[in-house]
């Protein structure tokens, strides 16, 4: 791939996003590497990216676990930051699928990029007990819900984007208007401290992160997720249009490795929690402890449409979002 073309690509992305530089996404732009070509061993070899975390557990999981093999596909698992970092390799050829946020998704597919959402990634539980993501305070905070948290500063890991609609409904289901709400963008490793210094009010965290927040004596005020809707989908697997076009097998290849993966967890939690010391570094004691993500297979529709219909009211974007268009079943 020429460099100019990726440079355009880049700069589109800039205006698109605002997001600081191509260069956040760590694996090849380039394109020289695409997958979709048949190895020696008769399975379709593809680059497959998802967010570092729990996300990318997902997925290796399910690789080791053969699932995709199963369905004649050698994945070849990268991460990355997500959101709208992975977005140049799609477009240039250097991902084959990626995963991102459906916030990031849905201002790219309305602002004209040619993406199409292939599956559904992470989703919260249907339990708001087992939330896992949380708005945390210090222990000796006044906040005790979250209608305290107007005029707070919350550390977010990305500013205009899911933060702001799962916040936004998690204060307004308390019964008042959000006001003043500060949000500060740090990374979910930087939070604890900054909670401990008072340099932020409050953080919205996400698993190991909120266990190890209640581990340290912080209270969680509020389940954001949850209360803009249980079991929201909050991750989304995405493909170039055209690849998700011209290779209907591949996609529904890869849907079936997702499914098997989900269905995997959800009958067996505890398989899963014992590989996430090896496959995710956390300590086995908070791979006990913490509170898993949901993995559906399928993209819950109703889901993504209260996010788009939020991101407008929030004025994250600023046309409808055509599920018929950019949603495979």
């Amino acid at each position: 791939m020429k460099a100019g073309r990726l440079r355009g690509v880049c700069a589109l992305l800039l205006a698109l996003f605002l997001i600081t530089a191509c260069s956040d996404y760590p694996g090849d732009l380039s394109g020289g590497g695409s997958g979709t070509s048949g190895g020696g061993d008769g399975l379709t070899r593809i680059k497959v990216s998802d967010t570092a975390g729990m996300p990318a557990a997902f997925l290796t999981y399910g690789v080791q676990r053969g699932f995709f093999k199963a369905e004649g596909l050698d994945v070849q698992m990268q991460t990355s930051a997500g959101g709208a970092a992975v977005i140049p390799a799609l477009l240039n050829g250097g991902l084959d699928v990626a995963g991102s946020n459906v916030v990031s998704a849905v201002i790219a597919m309305n602002r004209g990029l040619p993406l199409t959402m292939v599956g559904s990634g992470t989703s919260t539980s249907d339990d708001p007990d087992q939330d896992f993501s949380g708005i945390a305070v210090p222990a000796g905070s006044t906040v005790t819900s979250a209608a305290g948290l107007n005029g707070k500063r919350i550390a977010v890991n990305t500013l205009r984007n899911i933060n702001d609609i799962v916040i936004d409904a998690s204060i307004r289901k308390t019964g008042v208007a959000p006001v003043g709400v500060k949000y500060v963008e740090m990374g979910f490793p930087d939070m604890l401290p900054a909670l401990e210094r008072g340099d932020v009010d409050a953080a919205m965290l996400i698993e190991p992160f909120l266990t190890m927040a209640r581990t340290a004596g912080m209270r969680v005020v509020a389940d954001p997720y949850s209360d803009a809707r249980r079991g929201l989908q909050i991750g989304t697997f995405l493909m170039s249009a055209d690849k998700a076009r011209q290779n209907p097998r591949l996609v529904s290849a890869f849907q079936a490795g997702v499914r098997r993966t989900a269905e995997s967890i959800r009958r067996d939690p505890a398989a899963f929690r014992t590989a996430l010391p090896k496959i995710a570094g956390l300590k086995p004691e908070l791979a006990e402890k913490i509170h898993l993500p949901h993995w559906n297979g399928t993209t819950d529709r109703a889901s993504v449409d209260l996010i788009a219909t939020s991101m407008r009211r929030l004025r994250l974007t600023d046309r409808s979002f055509d599920q018929t268009r950019h949603v495979l079943k």
